[in-house]
């Protein structure tokens, strides 16, 4: 079985990342992870008057910045989005994705606020997930033969492969919620993945997605809503930009130059030299 400190452990690499949650939920888990006497005229009266207050409020949260509440169905949507884009990635990497295993979920937000905010938080979370992997590769890797009893890895069902990866949430997120932790369940779901295509259950990968989902609606919605949604992982993390900077530009070009330069004074001082021996 998975040891649970092992998966705990880069919370510490993670220290920048951490938020305390001052109302955690409690952990449940389903067993196969499914998670009066008014007038009309004084009702339609009051409708009027609340929608005209609605509509007051988000002007006025917006006019002098106040946070607006975030759907928890869009938290979760974009979790389960964020997910199936990093088990893509993780694929990829591996050698082994195709187009037929069914991690087409950004299509479905495409339209959609959703699809910006997948875009700007992804590459955080693959920023941090890739680093965390190179810190414990062996915890993220062969993650199927770590969390089941079987010498092979092999899930003989994919109730099981869900039912054990809820079990594995349950016990990162035993003593809290932050950040780190989060990263290091979508590695762990990313790696569960890779093993999942190499035993020729690809069909498990669209339900690993969605208990990712429950685990996210039962124990991280509140957490997640708390700071910011997921574009407060991305304002806590800047990855490391690959564009060169206006300094970087200049040296280049000054370097240039002064290359061409020197060519050009060899050309000319060999064709001199040409010429006086000529001479």
């Amino acid at each position: 079985m998975v040891n649970n400190a092992d998966f705990v452990s880069n919370n510490e690499t993670m220290s920048l990342l951490t938020v305390p949650s001052n109302n955690k939920r409690k952990f449940s888990f389903p067993v196969q992870l499914h998670s009066g006497a008014l007038s009309g005229d004084s009702v339609s009266t009051r409708r009027r008057l609340s929608n005209v207050g609605d509509i007051f409020g988000r002007k006025l949260s917006s006019t002098i910045g106040w946070k607006q509440p975030i759907p928890t169905q869009d938290i979760i949507t974009q979790g389960k989005c964020l997910c199936g884009q990093y088990i893509r990635t993780k694929l990829k990497r591996a050698g082994i994705f195709n187009r037929k295993l069914g991690l087409q979920r950004i299509r479905s937000i495409v339209g959609t606020p959703s699809i910006l905010i997948v875009r700007e938080v992804f590459p955080a979370i693959l920023c941090l997930a890739e680093e965390l992997e190179r810190m414990h590769p062996r915890i993220y890797t062969g993650v199927s033969r770590q969390i089941t009893r079987n010498s092979t890895g092999d899930m003989p069902n994919v109730e099981t492969a869900c039912v054990l990866l809820a079990a594995v949430a349950r016990n990162l997120f035993l003593n809290g919620i932050n950040w780190g932790k989060i990263i290091s369940l979508f590695c762990i779901v990313g790696g569960l993945s890779v093993d999942c295509v190499k035993q020729n259950h690809v069909d498990y990968l669209p339900k690993l997605v969605d208990a990712l989902g429950e685990v996210i609606e039962d124990e991280l919605v509140n957490f997640i809503h708390e700071n910011g949604g997921w574009i407060g992982l991305s304002q806590r993390v800047i990855p490391e930009s690959t564009e060169l900077t206006i300094v970087e530009w200049l040296i280049i070009a000054f370097i240039s130059i002064f290359v061409l330069f020197c060519i050009v004074l060899v050309i000319k001082f060999s064709c001199y030299l040409i010429f006086t021996n000529e001479t």
